[in-house]
């Protein structure tokens, strides 16, 4: 008795912990690391429409950051989810920046135009900012919480418009 007891008072303490990770795990529905908190390296790229632009400052919002080029098969493989999630998500607290690695302006404005693509597009011409990210297999990308941390990482193609991925944008956004 005193052990179904003690049980009970168990399973009613650690349920609403239990149900909480399960209802709420975002980042592992969508195949996203989910990481400590750690302060994202600022840095400034020029876009696609030659603005130099800073991750900082997109602060108070949600930035997912891909690393990618258009060679790469499996970042060609997920280009229409990502144009998915950011034509869902641009009018919150959430942008898109997407890092191209060491690619002419020419053949990515090619690219965007041939996939009929909108998100936003950032030439990484030196490869300084795909080195400071330590990024060796691609496409890798890094979520960026308001505060300007990064929470969580994926290497590979993802479901990016899918509503799991847009709920883990939104649990983000609401954090603030």
């Amino acid at each position: 008795m005193k052990r179904t007891a003690l049980l009970l008072l168990v399973i009613i303490i650690l349920l609403p912990f239990l149900s909480y990770a399960d209802d709420t795990d975002y980042f592992s529905a969508v195949g996203v690391i989910r990481i400590d908190p750690l302060e994202a390296p600022d840095f400034t790229l020029k876009s696609l429409d030659e603005n130099d632009t800073s991750l900082s400052d997109f602060k108070g919002k949600v930035v997912f950051l891909n690393f990618w080029a258009t060679w790469c098969g499996p970042c060609r493989a997920e280009v229409k989810d990502i144009d998915k999630l950011y034509e869902t998500l641009k009018d919150e607290d959430f942008t898109v920046m997407a890092v191209d690695m060491q690619e002419s302006k020419k053949s990515v404005t090619s690219f965007m135009s041939k996939y009929d693509v909108d998100f936003p597009v950032y030439l990484d011409k030196t490869g300084n900012v795909t080195s400071q990210y330590g990024v060796t297999f691609i496409p890798t990308t890094y979520i960026i919480n308001p505060e300007g941390m990064v929470v969580g990482w994926a290497v590979g193609p993802r479901q990016w418009a899918s509503m799991e991925s847009i709920n883990l944008m939104r649990s983000l956004m609401s954090e603030k």
